[in-house]
């Protein structure tokens, strides 16, 4: 049973929860935690999605864009942890440069913001992939 009002509300909620997670993201890089809490945020707008949609259209539609963000997340999360031996330094030491955007401040980057870049995608694959498996209806006795 699909509801009205939750398709509408969700139709609002949706580019704020990723608004919302993108600055989780992007703020928390410096501090515990940015990648892991906005990988649940998106999650939770996942779930939303699968609610008030339907799970088919939701794992039809972002399913391509999610299934290879473990792999992807955990590529990029190593690659920034070997950046130091690269250079020459302990393994996880972070390097920070600034890039200059015409018309912006200077963008300060940083391999903490890759490693939490990994993270975020890792909890959002290992997220999708877990809601994707319990919302797979079981093979009844007669299917089997």
């Amino acid at each position: 049973m699909r509801s009205l009002i939750l398709n509408k509300v969700a139709r609002g909620i949706l580019p704020v929860t990723s608004m919302f997670a993108l600055y989780l993201l992007l703020r928390g890089h410096n501090e515990p935690g940015g990648g892991f809490i906005a990988g649940l945020v998106t999650a939770a707008a996942l779930v939303l999605h699968g609610l008030a949609f339907g799970v088919q259209k939701t794992s039809t539609g972002l399913g391509p864009l999610i299934r290879p963000a473990t792999p992807l997340g955990l590529a990029i999360a190593l690659g920034s942890m070997l950046a130091g031996p690269m250079m020459g330094k302990p393994l996880g030491t972070h390097f920070h440069a600034y890039l200059s955007v015409p018309g912006m401040d200077p963008v300060h980057v940083s391999t903490t913001l890759a490693f939490d870049i990994g993270v975020y995608l890792v909890v959002l694959g290992a997220s999708a992939t877990a809601l994707a498996t319990f919302s797979t209806p079981l093979p009844t006795e007669m299917e089997r």
